[in-house]
């Protein structure tokens, strides 16, 4: 156990379900150090007050593909522009985009910080994405590799093996992030995907850095309906 972050959870993708959240941070500590890995917005109808809450308190914070998709489009999208992440159901920019309007103060301040999010950080042996990134340690300061390190995945192995660095799997480090959900918690050697798909229907999961314990909560309803 490290007895210095036993205060430390790092919380998986959010996705718009801010009742959860809450439900969530009732189970922790309440002085406890709060690190988010991204994806705060979309699909779940609350994008904005998940996004104020963890401004306003000054939690620290990884920027998701999700984070990336509202900055380039949220804007445009309220103006009636048409692209993939309002027209795709999947991607869930018609709820974040609802849930937006009329409230141009927000959407400004909202914007604003979240370009100001980092893609990784780094605690200790901890390195700390959005998306699986332990194949671009070595270049993860690379804005060329920006895109890659907020989209890749475990399963693109086979697809994009040409770029991942030759001896990931020996660094000392391990890899926490979010990105891609599955029912569990998914650990391997030297990383840890935390992304338990909440506004799937499943969980929303926090990690203690200091023992890696899982809390966790249910999917709170209010999230996602009407």
């Amino acid at each position: 156990m490290n007895d210095t972050l036993e205060n430390t959870y790092v919380i998986s993708d959010i996705h718009g379900c801010y009742f959860s959240l809450l439900d969530l941070i009732k189970k922790l500590p309440s002085d406890a150090k709060l690190i988010f890995v991204g994806d705060l917005c979309d699909r779940g109808l609350y994008s904005k007050e998940v996004i104020e809450y963890v401004k306003s308190n000054n939690h620290t914070c990884i920027l998701g593909n999700h984070d990336f998709y509202m900055i380039e489009h949220l804007k445009e999208c309220l103006n009636g522009a048409k692209v993939r992440w309002n027209i795709k159901e999947y991607m869930g920019g018609r709820e974040t985009i609802a849930n937006y309007k009329g409230d141009n103060k927000i959407i400004e301040e909202h914007i604003s910080w979240l370009k100001t999010l980092p893609q990784y950080i780094q605690i200790e042996k901890y390195f700390i994405t959005h998306a699986f990134c332990m194949p671009y340690y070595k270049r993860r300061d690379d804005k060329e590799k920006s895109h890659a390190m907020m989209v890749n995945r475990v399963s693109d192995e086979e697809e994009w093996l040409w770029d991942w660095e030759e001896n990931w799997k020996d660094y000392d480090l391990l890899n926490i992030y979010g990105h891609e959900n599955s029912d569990e918690i998914v650990k391997s050697e030297n990383y840890l995907c935390i992304d338990t798909g909440c506004v799937y229907g499943n969980k929303l999961t926090a990690l203690n850095l200091g023992n890696l314990k899982v809390t966790q909560v249910v999917l709170n309803k209010k999230d996602i309906t009407i």
